[in-house]
């Protein structure tokens, strides 16, 4: 079966056992358990991830555990301490001359090729005083990184300066972010995310930023990728026995169930049923599901903060509207196979 038509098969079901609701009841009850329970889900923090496996937090290093390791493009300095002989080539004021690390992984000092490539700075050191035994009597070398010339990380989406820049030592998420120029004001903090190696890591920028938790202010590694999406993507679909069903940006600050149905003119008053509003949040092949009355609406929909994408649907009343809740919803069919790849991991 083709996504397209799972999708499809997915919102007609849906559609009927709206239908199917006992809409026939001339009393409007409420549903305060529910009403509770969306309200206390609207405190918490929007879950706006892509689809991906993420690693657990045991494999990822807290910042500053975890040494650089050089890699070709670096640039190191290597000092001999006293023997300039054995040191890399000085410049004519007496300044040491940086090593490029080749492609093959090798610095060229006077003694000869050096491994540098996949070692730490301490793991190098090692390797050139055993190297240099051979010439001093317990040597004294020094090693420096001048130039980090060969790891890259990512920023992108909604921050001052998108770009590349360099894992130069232990880069931390936090101090990543403040190369980039920090967020803009439309940047989705609670959404944004790290991805590395294709998993994504499992760190908060909004704990970080908003809550001060930096106990996973992650060291970044080669080809990190930090993601900040932006809020103006964030929408609800307000569908069913409404006025003008649609479309409704959240906008930056958020939208409350209250609004979102008073954005498309509010229930129909001939076709409506007055106990039944479906939300749906979460994936369309398997969304969590509320049911709320007209009457919730009034009295605590201003209440009720709605989540990006939610779907929320107004029931036709008795099974005689079957027909006319799916054609209200047909034209929101291929709006709902694109946000659905999008909405399946929420």
């Amino acid at each position: 079966m083709g996504k397209r038509h799972h999708y499809a098969l997915t919102a007609l079901a849906l559609v009927g056992l709206l239908a199917a609701a006992p809409g026939c009841k001339s009393k409007v009850v409420t549903n305060p358990e529910t009403v509770a329970a969306l309200v206390k889900e609207g405190r918490r923090p929007i879950p706006h991830t892509p689809k991906l496996k993420v690693e657990t937090i045991k494999t990822v290093p807290p910042a500053g555990r975890e040494e650089y390791r050089i890699a070709p493009g670096d640039v190191v300095r290597v000092t001999v301490v006293g023997h300039p002989e054995l040191s890399a080539a000085a410049r004519p004021d007496g300044s040491l001359i940086g090593l490029r690390v080749g492609t093959d992984g090798d610095i060229q000092l006077p003694s000869g090729p050096a491994k540098a490539s996949g070692r730490t700075v301490s793991e190098l050191r090692s390797a050139v005083v055993q190297a240099m035994e051979k010439y001093v009597k317990k040597p004294r070398v020094v090693v420096d990184i001048l130039e980090y010339g060969s790891q890259k990380f990512f920023v992108l989406g909604q921050v001052q300066r998108p770009g590349v820049f360099a894992v130069d030592g232990n880069v931390t998420l936090l101090e990543g972010l403040a190369k980039a120029g920090g967020t803009n004001p439309n940047g989705d903090i609670e959404g944004a995310y790290v991805i590395r190696a294709g998993k994504l890591l499992p760190v908060s920028l909004g704990d970080m930023l908003l809550r001060g938790d930096t106990s996973r202010n992650v060291a970044l590694r080669h080809r990190d990728l930090i993601f900040v999406p932006d809020k103006a993507d964030w929408k609800v679909y307000v569908l069913g026995e409404v006025v003008r069903p649609g479309v409704v940006p959240m906008g930056d600050r958020g939208l409350n169930l209250a609004d979102a149905v008073a954005s498309v003119g509010g229930p129909d008053k001939l076709n409506a049923d007055k106990n039944v509003i479906r939300i749906f949040r979460g994936s369309w092949q398997n969304p969590r599901a509320y049911t709320v009355s007209v009457e919730d609406l009034y009295r605590h929909g201003n209440v009720i903060a709605l989540k990006p994408y939610d779907r929320i649907v107004v029931a036709p009343r008795g099974l005689a509207n079957w027909s006319r809740a799916v054609t209200l919803l047909l034209p929101f069919l291929q709006t709902a196979v694109t946000a659905g790849t999008v909405a399946a991991s929420r």
